[in-house]
């Protein structure tokens, strides 16, 4: 679901069906989607994984959600969670 809200997302912003055209826009600065978690979500550049939240629970409600208030990251705060781009061995172009 998420995926075609994206494709038809970087449809409607660039005006194109060419797949190169979505792909550069999803992957650039100006491409973020409203998933419901609180936060838009993005692309990461050097790995084209999509960055999100990390929804924690007890088995009965959320308790938490990560990336934690107070870990920093120079680009986007959803880069704390998981290996960052130096220390990734993912060479995707």
């Amino acid at each position: 679901w998420l995926a075609m809200r994206m494709i038809g997302e970087a449809a409607t912003r660039t005006g194109s069906n060419d797949p190169e055209k979505l792909r550069l826009y999803l992957l650039g600065n100006d491409f973020s989607i409203a998933a419901f978690k609180g936060v838009r979500l993005t692309l990461r550049p050097w790995n084209q994984q999509l960055r999100q939240p990390i929804l924690l629970s007890d088995g009965r409600m959320i308790v938490s959600v990560s990336p934690q208030e107070g870990f920093l990251h120079q680009t986007s705060e959803l880069d704390t969670l998981g290996a960052d781009q130096p220390e990734s061995k993912c060479k995707l172009k």
